[in-house]
């Protein structure tokens, strides 16, 4: 269940999977297709399985079986480029942010060589921007669920893991939801003994970690001379439960946005 990277081929080349394939059957031989060169707007990378084309946000089921969760992997761990997937592409590639015409990089330095966690999404989830949350008082965010995963190694960019949710934060981001999954990989050796943030904060190094998640994300905006983020309940971890109930509700929400019961406002691509 693990990306890899292939050859570029041009973009006349592509096959679409059908729509069925679309709204998440369980895949095998899930890979990526790059074009371009990092460090560039053509730069991208494509999902697809079986010679196909198919949507890391829509397309891969958030669950598995098992009762593991599914992550995408968009940052690996100490890199400094801004990759996500664009929502509003079609098959949503995972392309290098834009502002005002160039290319995003995370200014901040923690002394980690770039961001100091593996960063990505959870696919088949949206934050709702027309809703605000009972327990932030703020909106969505209008983006798929943000994860952090905390395993010591870089993780692929555009690869696709099983994870055990271990609990969230909830950043507040100019006024609107901003939540973030805490997870693990699966296969990392500690896993199976991890429960929640707090079995987590338990281990060597742990409770470091986790404080420096908190410091990263409150203060990774500041070096762009923007002012720090805040968090609601004042910064502290929720646990598993909790955050498996914001997973279940960011997956109705993204139910929604593609039933056409969340309107599209924004011009997400979605499939039909």
């Amino acid at each position: 269940f693990f990306s890899a990277f292939l050859s570029v081929a041009p973009r006349t080349m592509r096959k679409f999977a059908p729509a069925a394939l679309r709204f998440g059957r369980t895949f095998s031989k899930l890979a990526t297709k790059v074009e371009g060169a990092p460090d560039t707007t053509d730069f991208s990378i494509y999902m697809t399985q079986d010679g196909m084309t198919v949507s890391p946000w829509h397309s891969v089921p958030y669950q598995q079986p098992n009762g593991l969760y599914t992550y995408i992997n968009e940052i690996p761990k100490a890199t400094t480029a801004k990759m996500e997937v664009s929502t509003k592409v079609e098959l949503n590639p995972i392309k290098q942010d834009m502002k005002k015409g160039k290319l995003r990089y995370f200014t901040y330095d923690m002394g980690t060589n770039g961001i100091p966690f593996n960063y990505g999404l959870m696919p088949q989830t949206f934050e709702d921007p027309d809703e605000s949350h009972p327990d932030t008082g703020c909106v969505g965010d209008a983006d798929p669920i943000d994860l952090v995963e905390l395993s010591p190694t870089p993780m692929t960019m555009g690869g696709v893991y099983q994870v055990k949710i271990l609990g969230c934060l909830a950043m507040i981001d100019e006024g609107e939801t901003d939540w973030k999954i805490i997870a693990i990989n699966a296969n990392d050796p500690r896993a199976a003994g991890l429960d929640t943030v707090a079995d987590y904060a338990k281990l060597d190094g742990g409770q470091k970690q986790l404080d420096q998640v908190v410091q990263w994300f409150r203060m990774y905006k500041t070096s762009d001379g923007k002012p720090e983020n805040s968090f609601a309940f004042g910064g502290q971890y929720k646990d598993r439960d909790y955050a498996l109930r914001i997973i279940d509700e960011v997956h109705t929400s993204w139910k929604n946005l593609c039933s056409g019961k969340i309107p599209n406002k924004k011009g997400f691509w979605v499939p039909k």
